[in-house]
């Protein structure tokens, strides 16, 4: 939903336009409620990255939709996470094959869909007749998708900005970790302010720029020490 709330944000839609975008989509993904979701580490406790375990993870996720009646594919890359998504046959195979690590992985998500993967292409459909006269603007402000693509006040193709929200955004891999680093090196910012729900993306957004060494962070301790002097992500849901 967060793609959908930016829209919204940046004015693209108004706040009518953004409710019934939000409301109609989350209802579609509840009636249909395909798959599910699981997460696992590509870092370790310190929020250092694991050398080819990114790919490892990967790979797992080709070798068990290559079986039969078992998908599994990558729905999220979140910091130092990823976020896989399939069907309950791949989902259990994986959580067969892989070690549980940090106590806590591999985690599966209460009531989440497999966002983000093919296994929502009857959704995207859905939503595309459900909102063909939601009206679209020009953003006010910048916008980041899943990609890493900016889509600019007064210079966005607003066709195919609908397009992606109601086809790529919702059917393939959305990567987070991309989405912020490009925030950072494009445009800047003195921190970055966490929305919510909660503080569930904080530690997310903070290992995402730990992967592109903003301000010269690498690990978790270092970002600690550094969030302790000036804090620079900010969760405004805490």
């Amino acid at each position: 939903m967060g793609w959908y709330t930016a829209l919204a944000c940046a004015g693209a839609l108004n706040p009518t336009a953004g409710f019934e975008l939000v409301n109609t989509m989350g209802t579609l993904t509840h009636q249909h409620m395909i798959g599910g979701q699981i997460i696992y580490p590509y870092t370790d406790s310190n929020w250092v990255e694991i050398p080819g375990r990114k790919q490892e993870l990967l790979d797992k996720c080709a070798e068990i939709s290559a079986r039969p009646s078992q998908f599994l594919d990558l729905s999220i890359d979140l910091g130092g996470l990823l976020v896989l998504a399939g069907n309950a046959a791949g989902l259990a195979r994986f959580e067969e094959d892989m070690p549980r690590v940090q106590d806590r992985f591999p985690m599966r998500p209460p009531n989440h869909a497999g966002f983000h993967t093919s296994l929502q292409a009857p959704v995207a459909e859905a939503g595309r007749k459900a909102l063909d006269a939601v009206p679209l603007a020009q953003p006010d402000l910048p916008l980041i998708d899943g990609r890493g693509g900016i889509w600019h006040p007064k210079a966005s193709n607003l066709s195919s900005l609908w397009d992606y929200t109601l086809g790529h955004q919702v059917t393939e891999p959305y990567d987070f970790t991309t989405a912020i680093r490009v925030a950072a090196r494009e445009f800047c910012p003195d921190c970055f302010l966490v929305l919510g729900p909660g503080t569930t993306l904080s530690g997310s957004v903070a290992q995402s720029l730990i992967r592109c060494q903003w301000r010269g962070w690498t690990d978790k301790s270092g970002f600690q020490s550094a969030q302790k002097e000036t804090s620079r992500v900010v969760a405004l849901g805490a």
